[in-house]
């Protein structure tokens, strides 16, 4: 096949290919469409740029498009909305930082790039992930259709790939200036790598004894208002938040088959199997929309697991279930079983369409090696085994069975694949091939059982219609209030599918409301939800309750901390000493000052590492309090690596940890900053209860 005709076959690949790289490149249905008729058509604001909604709904629809292609068919649309409109948020912040810097790329260096003599990377592995010699070659069937051999209307398509990749090959040529004008300051100097180098060579092995806060009963340490409130002015700036944040609790309930609904469904099975048995094929459930009948023909080692475990021992018009999973049934039908061949060792080879096929063949067939015949024969492969039970095989199953071995032929019923040449090499011995009706029947909740669970959600919300309520009474009646935190910027509660209408009502609502019950669009789920919180400052105050928690427990372990400090100081003169005071085990373990870890110990202690790098070999130091525990160590050993300073290879180490590689992936927050992001995409969708 030629290049031409392989490029005539493949623009939406193309399309697809380019369309997954724009969504990537920097930072590695609407319910009221009368909306879009008015001003009022901003998806977000970036620091006063707009995000127009048109644009950000073609992005959404070739990123669901693309999604499909790669067999991802239920995702749901709300998720892949949020995705898109973050992704050009960050195009958006970046492009003003561009301009900004007065960045820009000029006509020549884009051309250059393009389709100089040396394109850029990006567009070579871009082209060529199309199936596409060049970029040039691109260009040429794009904007040359009719001395390319290119149907006009094709032509259209190759154009709107070539203007995606010029675009992207611009925006990737500002980020390459745009990071190079930080390299030089966030690459490593000596100093730098001599830190990081002297945090991670020396091991000290300590022996301690760890007191765990745990030991203490929290009732003996009482918080107070005051005491929460303090600290919390202290840490305020952990809990700054970029957008009004709702606090709310939710009811999910799973919309499931009832016993009821289960012992039907078994009875209707066990009927179908009757009947199966009793009729030839699959006629006893031909009529029933709910039984879904897949026929397999294939040998023993390629069928599903659960059919592979009964076939061998199954007779003829044996019926029986084979597994029950997740609601659904699998009854297994033998309709009979064959012999045939499983498959074949083949050499294929494509013969170019300007040269005479038979004489090609014929010296193939003579001794004639494929190198030997240059560009007379493309895409050469050898020993490859093909499966004569691949139902895409067609009628060419047939000829492959029956062709003589060691000889190319060119195969009649080819699938459309011009030029082809063929030659079987071998064949592997008959197997046996089972013919088994597979028939699968899902077990799905009625009418009946939906209606009695939306029925006891609604008398539920009636009862307990403020917050408060709806959370205090949710395990009386067996159901479970979850919390979470919606935004304008949200399209779902806490991340589950199809919750956007819930979100949507969440963020109108006032505190204390609760919602009426939300459906999905498969019926699979019931929601409701309370506001329990609103918060439209700048930061999460201390009254929410998971910051109360917080600081109540910092606070409380502080006091218990101080609390066994005063108990086991002085009490020993070495770590066995304390362990017995404290009525634990000694133990051993080894401390790296640049590690954020320590064996036996939870991440991030900082202040073991902290006081172990400054100890001195044999030094008795503590009680000392660390996060939830308090410790008394002593140096037993002193390790150093055994290597010495080594500039580049700790310079690459800083460059990863806090330099530039450090930097880019911090990127997108340092670049927000303090812009402003005003997050409208809930406008222009409808909360249908």
């Amino acid at each position: 096949m030629s290049t031409l005709e392989q490029i005539r076959q493949r623009p939406i690949l193309i399309i697809t290919i380019l369309g997954v790289a724009l969504l990537l490149f920097i930072l590695t249905a609407v319910d009221r469409p009368g909306e879009l008729f008015t001003d009022n058509h901003t998806v977000a604001k970036v620091d006063g740029e707009k995000i127009d909604y048109m644009e950000f709904q073609k992005r959404v629809e070739r990123q669901q498009e693309q999604m499909q292609q790669r067999g991802y068919n239920n995702v749901d649309a709300a998720q892949v909305q949020e995705y898109v409109l973050q992704q050009m948020i960050s195009e958006t912040l970046m492009q003003k930082e561009y301009n900004r810097l007065g960045l820009t790329v000029t006509d020549n260096e884009l051309s250059q790039a393009m389709l100089g003599d040396t394109p850029h990377p990006y567009v070579s592995q871009m082209v060529q992930s199309m199936g596409i010699p060049s970029a040039q070659m691109l260009y040429d069937v794009a904007y040359n259709p009719t001395k390319s051999g290119i149907d006009p209307q094709q032509a259209g398509q190759f154009q709107q790939a070539w203007n995606a990749l010029e675009k992207d090959t611009e925006q990737m040529l500002l980020q390459q200036k745009f990071m190079s004008q930080f390299m030089g300051t966030l690459v490593a100097n000596k100093l730098d790598a001599k830190a990081i180098f002297d945090d991670n060579a020396t091991t000290s092995t300590i022996a301690y004894a760890r007191k765990e806060l745990s030991s203490l009963a929290d009732d003996d340490f009482k918080v107070t208002d005051d005491e929460i409130n303090a600290l919390y002015k202290e840490e305020r700036n952990r809990y700054r938040i970029s957008e009004d944040q709702h606090a709310v609790s939710y009811i999910a309930v799973d919309i499931t088959p009832s016993n009821e609904d289960l012992a039907a469904a078994q009875k209707e099975v066990e009927d179908a199997i009757v009947g199966l048995r009793l009729n030839e094929g699959t006629d006893a459930v031909s009529g029933n929309s709910r039984f879904y009948v897949n026929r397999v023909s294939a040998p023993l080692s390629t069928l599903a697991p659960a059919l592979k475990k009964v076939a061998p021992g199954m007779a003829k018009d044996s019926t029986m279930v084979v597994s029950f999973i997740d609601n659904q049934y699998t009854i297994a039908k033998m309709l009979g079983t064959t012999t045939s061949i499983d498959s074949v060792l083949v050499d294929l080879a494509f013969i170019d369409e300007s040269v005479d096929a038979d004489s090609i063949i014929s010296r193939l067939n003579t001794g004639a090696k494929a190198v030997e015949l240059g560009s007379a024969l493309s895409q050469s492969q050898y020993s490859i085994w093909v499966s004569l039970l691949d139902p895409s095989l067609g009628a060419l199953k047939d000829e492959l069975a029956e062709a003589a071995t060691g000889s190319y032929f060119a195969p009649v019923n080819n699938n459309g694949q011009k030029g082809m040449t063929i030659r079987v090499r071998s064949r592997k011995a008959p197997v046996t091939v089972y013919d088994i009706a597979e028939i699968t029947y899902d077990v799905t909740p009625s009418n009946t059982t939906i209606q009695k669970l939306n029925s006891d959600l609604r008398s539920y919300i009636t009862a307990n219609s403020t917050a408060d309520k709806f959370i205090s009474e949710a395990t009386k009646a067996g159901y479970s209030a979850l919390n979470a935190v919606v935004t304008p910027s949200s399209l779902s509660v806490n991340g589950l599918p199809e919750s956007r209408g819930a979100a949507k009502w969440a963020l109108g609502a006032k505190k204390g409301a609760v919602s009426g019950v939300f459906n999905d669009d498969r019926d699979s789920r019931l929601l409701a939800v309370a506001v329990t919180d609103i918060y439209d400052g700048k930061f999460v105050p201390a009254t929410n309750e998971q910051v109360r928690n917080y600081l109540t427990n910092k606070i409380r372990n502080q006091k218990k901390a101080d609390k066994l400090i005063a108990d086991y100081k002085g009490k020993a003169n070495d770590v066995a000493g304390y362990a017995a005071a404290m009525q634990v085990k000694a133990d051993t373990t080894q401390v790296t000052f640049g590690q954020p870890f320590v064996r036996n110990f939870p991440m991030f202690e900082s202040a073991l590492q902290a006081n172990v790098a400054v100890a001195k070999k044999g030094q008795l130091v503590g009680p000392v309090a660390l996060n939830n525990s308090v410790v008394v160590f002593a140096v037993t050993d002193i390790n150093n690596q055994g290597r010495e300073f080594d500039f580049e290879n700790d310079a690459m180490v800083f460059n990863q940890r806090e330099g530039a590689a450090s930097f880019q992936r911090s990127l997108p927050d340092v670049i927000l900053g303090n812009n402003k992001i005003e997050n409208r995409i809930q406008n222009f969708y409808s909360d249908r209860q």
